[in-house]
């Protein structure tokens, strides 16, 4: 009687300590996207600064950027070669930054992971990791994510708790009964 009682309480404890660490957990990833989001648009403003700066002196050339730039590619120069090819990278990550910035813009509640995911630029993502700070969402997303954690949690614990259960029950003696003094119950 006294087993089966501690035994409940351990699976009541560790129930509940699974679903909160899931909670706080999965409740991180939309403060976590928001910085991401941040730093994201950063590189756009200046990557648009910079492909700005090339249209108007491709402009003052009397030429569109993409004339601009091939006139760099094309010379003998291999130092206006690279200044071409520099360019060229330069307006290529600015088109891939706005794509991704303006699809998690567009993404709800239920894509934005995956969209986030699909778009995803290592680099910043890092960097928003390295410097992110945990916060108590208080969003609508904030609960779900948190609900989804608390799920997760329960699904997590109790995967282990059928596992630790499964294996326990090779060690039973002949009789049928527990060598152990603590039963998780089902």
């Amino acid at each position: 009687m006294l087993g089966k009682t501690i035994s409940g309480w351990f699976d009541g404890l560790f129930d509940r300590v699974f679903s909160v660490l899931g909670a706080i957990g999965l409740a991180q990833f939309p403060a976590y996207i928001q910085q991401y989001y941040q730093r994201l648009g950063g590189h756009v403003d200046e990557a648009a600064r910079n492909v700005a700066l090339f249209r108007e002196a491709a402009h003052e050339s009397g030429r569109t950027l993409e004339e601009y730039i091939q006139r760099f590619l094309n010379e003998t120069d291999p130092d206006f070669v690279r200044q071409g090819e520099i360019m060229q990278q330069i307006v290529e990550r600015y088109e891939t930054l706005l794509a991704a910035l303006t699809a998690l813009e567009s993404a709800n509640l239920f894509t934005r992971p995956f969209v986030f995911l699909y778009h995803m630029h290592t680099d910043i993502a890092w960097n928003a990791l390295r410097v992110f700070q945990p916060g108590v969402p208080t969003t609508l997303e904030g609960l779900v994510y948190a609900l989804a954690g608390i799920l997760l949690g329960l699904l997590i614990y109790n995967s282990i708790k059928g596992a630790v259960n499964k294996v326990r029950g090779k060690k039973k003696q002949p009789g049928g009964q527990d060598k152990t003094a603590i039963n998780f119950k089902n």
